[in-house]
């Protein structure tokens, strides 16, 4: 929509609200004024001929046909002077206007005679009723310009943010049919959308190029270098040596974040089975215990119910244990923990993955999750390896978080099942 149709809309906008306003205003005045005009005029004509005179001779002869009205009219009558002062009556404290006012001559003075009606609608009380009509009709149009205002432009917003929201999950958006400046904007949206999957896809591609193609002298490298490892070498050799298998194994856990975003890039689905948790706590232990232990590294598993199952794709939560121990060993010296107890709480079974570790800065620990966080404060976090156990646990139903306990401790909740379960997916 330019700012052309724009504003006509708001032109049509406008006459029409006057338009209505007009309407009513004069439905108004043919239901409460009109009828009130000729009533006014022959009850002026009546008093003013038949109870009071044009011309007295004597100023007490006038207040006696006004007392005698104020009776028969059951009418409120004032009479002033030239200047404006009261000369007899009550004028109403209110400062209510007169509806019918007549001058009238006594003698050579003049004088103005004002009458107050109890038994019809003062002007006051019009005006009053006037204004609370148009109150409420500036009420309502304001009220109804809202929500116009609400369809025209609130709710095509909300589509794009829903339509940014599910873009997020991998629901692109479609192409719309361009009726207004909101279509060309969504369909803006959507054709960037589509350079943002061919730029994923490219890098996908040059990343797993670079890294088929690093791998296999880099396996070559490391395999030599542990072969030296064997053999009798001179300090310097050895030394050297030892560097050129330090900065391969580097490499080796580049290569590594790397295999994590190719992963992070694919559409990953999950292949349920079960599992029961003495099962998985075996699994770990044969996967992990000796390798730690080598490393001078104590790894331990308690739980108190072993009988329980979850209903899993095993290799991802394997994945899972497997970057959060990995994470853990990269900052553990000689002498370091990693404990994982799991206990039930409620419907779900909780894990809990804790090492003795440096820990992690209160400032930056929510963003440890995030892909590609990266710092170098006393606990270094990178690449993406917590950020896909995160979703991978989230696949599951499950939450993971993450906070300091005398060292790093990653919690995260899997729902439970029965044991006759059947796969879900």
């Amino acid at each position: 929509m330019n700012k052309q149709k724009l504003g006509k809309r708001y032109v049509r906008a406008i006459i029409l609200c006057c338009l209505i306003n007009l309407c009513i205003l004069c439905i108004w005045f043919l239901i409460r004024i009109k009828p009130l005009i000729p009533k006014l005029q022959h009850f002026k004509e009546e008093v003013f001929t038949e109870e009071i005179k044009k011309y007295y001779d004597s100023y007490d002869d006038l207040l006696v046909d006004i007392n005698q009205a104020s009776v028969n009219r059951n009418i409120l009558v004032n009479v002033e002077d030239i200047d404006g002062k009261l000369i007899a009556g009550n004028k109403k404290e209110n400062g209510d206007i007169p509806l019918v006012s007549e001058i009238i001559k006594v003698k050579d003075d003049v004088y103005l005679i004002d009458i107050y009606f109890d038994n019809y609608d003062s002007i006051t009380k019009i005006v009053i009723e006037l204004l609370l009509l148009q109150s409420t009709l500036i009420i309502l149009i304001l009220l109804i310009t809202v929500l116009y205002t609400r369809e025209i432009f609130l709710k095509p917003i909300n589509g794009l943010i829903e339509e940014i929201r599910n873009y997020k999950f991998g629901k692109k958006p479609k192409k719309r049919k361009l009726n207004t400046e909101f279509d060309l904007i969504s369909n803006e949206f959507s054709n960037l959308t589509d350079l943002i999957d061919e730029e994923k896809a490219e890098q996908t591609r040059i990343i797993a190029s670079i890294s088929h193609d690093i791998k296999t002298p880099l396996t070559s490298i490391i395999g030599y270098s542990n072969l030296l490892k064997d053999k009798e070498l001179d300090e310097d050799a050895s030394k050297y040596n030892n560097k050129i298998y330090d900065k391969a194994i580097n490499i080796k856990d580049i290569l590594s974040n790397f295999d994590d975003y190719l992963l992070n890039q694919e559409k990953i689905s999950l292949d349920l089975s079960l599992i029961q948790i003495k099962d998985l706590v075996n699994q770990l232990n044969d996967d992990y215990k000796i390798e730690l232990e080598n490393n001078n590294i104590t790894f331990t598993i308690t739980t108190k119910i072993p009988e329980v199952y979850l209903n899993v794709d095993i290799l991802k939560i394997k994945r899972v244990f497997s970057n959060m121990i990995s994470n853990s060993t990269r900052y553990l010296k000689n002498g370091g923990e990693i404990k994982i107890d799991i206990t039930q709480e409620d419907n779900n079974v909780k894990f809990i993955v804790r090492d003795n570790g440096p820990g992690v800065k209160e400032d930056i620990i929510s963003k440890i999750f995030d892909p590609l966080f990266t710092t170098d404060s006393s606990r270094k976090i990178s690449g993406l390896g917590l950020s896909i156990c995160k979703e991978f646990i989230e696949m599951h139903g499950g939450t993971l978080k993450a906070y300091n306990d005398e060292g790093l401790v990653l919690e995260f909740i899997l729902p439970k099942t029965k044991k006759n379960k059947e796969k879900n997916r």
